[in-house]
């Protein structure tokens, strides 16, 4: 009996044993985790911490550390700069924005002002015509007033194939008219509206895309008569695809 407690006694005195092995293979397993997570390509690092320096010292040669940036900077032969190519990023101006500056130049002298904006998005030109410049209030017919502004886009068109994307748009007052009882119909009516006169005016009609998206995409709050004069418009957009050739993995130019 007495040698059964003894055997217990030094069982019992033993078994804390298994919980420190335990926590010394835990312990193990932490330090192997921060030791792989602590190390780092110091190759890598080496050679963004060089190229960094170069670019911020007179005179240095830049390194850049991914190879499929164009690092060749300089001058052009017309003493120009040469911009530094980046996948994914044109080597400069796209032919969009070149033709936003003419589209606006060619405006610049009208008496229109904000009721026509001309800019450059992801798609390409955009021209939007405000409802005070091209229908009256809840109507789609085109005012004379609106034509030459048309007319002159239509001359940008003619000797060009982009696509043109066209998007009516209104504010949030619901449309008093009875041929367009909801906002959604009346801002297609007014894209197809000018759609119509730039078919007449010699634009392909295979090259337009219309759509009406209402009163849900406002270019500001509908809390003065002015924001909703220019939230209700039609937005022209000429689209330009990338043309410049794009260097990266598994990428290819864009198609024009």
């Amino acid at each position: 009996m007495a040698h059964r407690e003894e055997e217990h006694a030094e069982g019992h005195d033993e078994r804390w044993l298994v919980s420190y092995a335990d926590f010394i293979t835990l312990l193990m397993v932490l330090f192997v985790i921060l030791y792989s997570m602590g190390q780092i390509d110091v190759e890598k690092y080496r050679q963004l911490a060089d190229s960094l320096r170069s670019a911020f010292t007179l005179g240095g040669a830049t390194q850049v550390v991914d190879s499929q940036i164009n690092q060749s900077g300089g001058s052009q032969e017309d003493g120009a700069p040469k911009p530094i190519v980046i996948p994914g990023i044109p080597e400069g101006p796209t032919e969009s924005e070149e033709v936003a500056g003419q589209l606006t130049s060619m405006l610049a002298g009208s008496q229109f002002g904000s009721q026509v904006s001309v800019q450059t998005n992801i798609e390409g030109v955009l021209i939007s015509l405000s409802e005070r410049l091209i229908f009256p209030q809840g109507q789609t017919d085109l005012p004379p007033e609106a034509l030459p502004v048309l007319d002159t886009i239509a001359n940008m068109l003619r000797p060009i194939e982009n696509q043109v994307r066209l998007v009516g748009h209104t504010n949030n007052l619901p449309s008093a008219n009875p041929l367009y009882p909801s906002n959604w119909e009346l801002s297609l009516a007014r894209a197809t509206s000018v759609a119509r006169y730039l078919m007449n005016a010699g634009i392909a009609p295979e090259r337009f895309i219309i759509s009406g998206q209402g009163e849900y995409a406002p270019v500001f709050p509908n809390d003065t008569p002015q924001h909703q004069a220019l939230n209700a418009r039609v937005e022209i957009i000429i689209i330009y695809h990338l043309q410049n050739n794009v260097i990266g993995v598994g990428l290819s130019p864009a198609a024009p």
